[in-house]
This record gives C-alpha cells, structure tokens and sequence, in this order.
C-alpha cells in the first residue's frame, strides 16, 4: 500500500517493514509547525538584506543608482534654469526633495531602504500574528489550526495503520473455547493507541488537550479508501505548504525590486510607479491575513465538532482558502492603487 510505504519510511521504516511505528512524527511535526517552517526558512535572507549582504538586493540597488544619477543628471538643468528664476522658492525645493530622497535610500547598499522594507515585513507579521491569537471557540485560532492539522494527520496514520487489521480474521476460536474477534480487538487497540499518542504530542507541544474525540466506526470505516485518501493527502499537504511558501517568497522578491520601483517614480509621470510597489505589499499583506483568518475559522469550527475526514483540513488550506484570500488580497491592493491615483489626480486638477 502507497500510505504504509510513505508513512513507514517516514518513520524510518523500510518498504514492507513494520517496527510497530504506526505513527509518523515527521510528518505530524510537519502538519502542527509548517507555517513557522516556511516562515523560518526566510529568515537568514531577510537578515542578509538587513545587513547589507545580500548579493541580489546588492546588484538591483547598484542598478538603480546608476539609472538614478542620469534621471537627477537631467533633471538638474531644470532645476539651474529654475533657481536663476525664481531661487529657493516653494516649487524648486519641492522638485527637488523627492529626487534627494531617493539617492538617500539607495546609499550605502540600500540600507535606508532595505531597512524601512523590513519594518513593513515586520507590520504585517505582527498583524498576522494579533490576528492568529485571537480566541474563538475558547482556543486561539493559531492553537486551532496545529490541533486540527494534528489531529487529522493522526487520524490518517491510525487508518494505515489499521489496515493491517483488516487482515486478521473477523472471529475465531481461542485455547480457552471462547469465540473472540481479533480484527475488532485489533482496530480497537489501534484508535485507543493513536489517541493516546495525539493527547502526548499535545501536551508535549504546550497545546490545549482538545476532545480527541475521533469516532472509531468513521475511522474503520474509511479504511477501504486509505491509500487514495493518503496520496491525496499529501497533495494536498503539498500544495498547502506551497502556497504559503509562495506568499512568503513574494514578500522577499517585492523587497527585491524595491530599488527598481523607487527609480521609476522619479520619471515625470502623475502616477508614480512606488505607488504601485506599496499597493503590492498591501495586497499580499491582505493575502497573507485573510488566509489566516480563513483557516482559523474552519478549524476553530472543527475543532468545536470534531471531524473524523483527515482531508476536510487540508482540502480547504490547499484549495478554497488560498483562492478566497488571493481574490481578496488581489481586490484590495488594486482598490488602493486606484485611489492613489485618484487622489494624484485630483491634488493636479486643484492646483491647475
């Protein structure tokens, strides 16, 4: 069977081989914690960008000085032409800021920059942590989503596990004369056992006991479809992490092109292209939230009435709950953008 395969290697198992480790900690691991994973695995990149030391962010702010002194190059004859008539006046100094600004920013490697950018990471972590701590259903909605993942993750290993029970007869004959039924028996042994391992992995984790209440005939009865359902699972544990992996990537390559947009926004348009650059990080600032608040509410709901599909969890994390929250975040970044502009338009039509 594919799900004992990958469960037992997990386990440090050979195909075939059966220690008596029914339960993957690997991957419930990876079910409880893998948003901080993902988190995590950024973490030396923003701190390089921090420091100075990234050769990336390094060669894209190189780029952008360079195409910074030509536009202030030729934007300087104006400014002569304009002091000569007018000296120190509101309109020259004005002209003159935002070019000074942006020289400013792209010094020393960009540290002005790559630094204010990290404090805007850092808004929208923290935004998204408030958000993950609040109570609904009295559990927080973050201790919420690792008991669900967890839950549903042992309740998938149970059902391999307890396929090796459906090869034991339905009812036999002991020594004794008694008639017994060791597939029973065993199915029984099994749920009690992978319940008891998911109320020790809680505690062992400092989250809420919760009801562990699976419900065995569900369990049982699931049994048939156990390896379709554990591909599945993993597809869709896949895609789950993906996107969420996705989304923290985009922060860092918004962070990256930074520079880029900061230099266009010193060419004479109306609508200035940084504007652009902060709608984007608003938009995936209300991606990263509203998926948040998507998957603590589901779960939140799951886990007041538990449920025994180990695929209801990630079939929402991996699907529904990114296309909901991209449509949001899509829609609200845009909204922004547009009322930049329009207020830019406006101030022009006010001063004309």
């Amino acid at each position: 069977m594919l799900l004992t395969i990958l469960f037992a290697q997990s386990a440090g198992q050979q195909p075939g081989q059966n220690t008596g480790v029914t339960i993957s900690g690997e991957i419930v691991d990876g079910a409880i914690n893998g948003a901080d994973i993902i988190y995590q695995s950024f973490e030396n990149d923003w701190a390089e960008l921090a420091s100075g030391t990234s050769s990336i962010y390094t060669a894209v702010v190189a780029v952008s000085m360079l195409v910074a002194v030509v536009l202030v190059s030729f934007a300087s004859l104006g400014w002569y032409r304009k002091f000569a008539e007018e000296g120190f006046s509101y309109n020259f100094v004005n002209e003159m800021v935002f070019p000074l600004l942006v020289i400013l920013m792209l010094t020393n490697n960009g540290f002005l920059l790559a630094n204010t950018t990290i404090a805007l990471k850092d808004v929208s972590a923290n935004l998204n942590r408030s958000i993950l701590s609040i109570t609904r259903n009295g559990v927080r909605l973050k201790d919420a989503i690792r008991n669900v993942n967890a839950d549903q993750s042992f309740i998938l290993a149970t059902q391999t596990a307890l396929a090796r029970c459906e090869k034991l007869k339905d009812s036999e004959i002991d020594s004794d004369g008694k008639i017994t039924s060791p597939r029973q028996t065993c199915i029984k042994a099994k749920i009690e056992d992978a319940q008891r391992e998911a109320q020790l992995a809680r505690k062992k984790r400092g989250m809420s006991s919760g009801s562990g209440s699976w419900n065995p005939l569900d369990i049982g009865g699931e049994l048939v479809n156990s390896a379709i359902q554990g591909l599945v699972y993993v597809i869709l544990s896949g895609l789950s992490a993906g996107f969420q992996y996705i989304v923290q990537l985009s922060f860092l390559l918004v962070a990256y092109v930074a520079p880029i947009f900061l230099v266009l926004s010193l060419l004479p348009f109306e609508s200035k292209p940084l504007y652009a650059w902060l709608s984007g990080w608003l938009g995936l600032t209300l991606i990263l939230i509203s998926y948040s608040i998507i998957v603590g509410i589901v779960a939140s709901a799951i886990v007041d009435k538990p449920s025994s599909n180990p695929l209801l969890m990630q079939l929402i994390q991996a699907i529904f709950s990114p296309l909901l929250a991209v449509a949001i975040g899509t829609g609200g970044g845009m909204s922004v953008f547009t009322a930049f502009t329009s207020g830019i338009k406006f101030s022009v039509g006010l001063r004309k």
